[in-house]
């Protein structure tokens, strides 16, 4: 009966386990990124791609990126917590969902997009445009790391130009 309760634990705080707790406050330059977003909730930034986001917050907040897709500096998110304003590119990645209506799939090619809250390890709230959900406007997700089966997903830390 031991072996049997610690296996079911451990796949219970198994995924949590892979990731890095949640940090106490959001770095300054972050939460620039979150306020410069905030306005544009339900409204499309530039041409609408997911991007078109980054772009703007990075450049309105003085950011250093390579205008394309390192976004600052990567973080290894199993020892390093993800912040609020963190960007997050994802590169082939496939989700499978398991509820109690059977579960979904979902998928992202080619995206790019902004944490917007940490719930918890691994469980984060992102705010992006170019969705499913939401068309060319933006909006909130959520999102489950330990639902990713396939792909890239990489984060990085804003960091001030200079």
């Amino acid at each position: 009966m031991k072996i049997i309760l610690s296996f079911v634990l451990l796949i219970s705080f198994g995924t949590r386990a892979q990731y890095a707790d949640p940090c106490k406050e959001i770095p300054t330059l972050n939460q620039a990124i979150l306020d410069v977003l905030k306005p544009y909730m339900g409204k499309k930034i530039g041409r609408g791609e997911c991007w078109d986001a980054a772009e703007l917050a990075l450049n309105k907040v003085g950011a250093e990126w390579d205008g394309l897709y390192a976004f600052g500096k990567e973080i290894d998110i199993k020892t390093e917590c993800i912040q609020p304003g963190d960007i997050v590119q994802f590169e082939n990645v496939q989700l499978e969902v398991k509820t109690e209506n059977g579960g979904y799939s979902e998928s992202f090619s080619h995206h790019t997009a902004i944490v917007y809250k940490v719930n918890g390890p691994g469980d984060i709230e992102l705010i992006h445009q170019n969705t499913g959900q939401f068309g060319r406007k933006m909006g909130v997700t959520t999102l489950n790391l330990a639902h990713k089966t396939k792909g890239t997903i990489t984060f990085f830390r804003p960091v001030k130009k200079g």
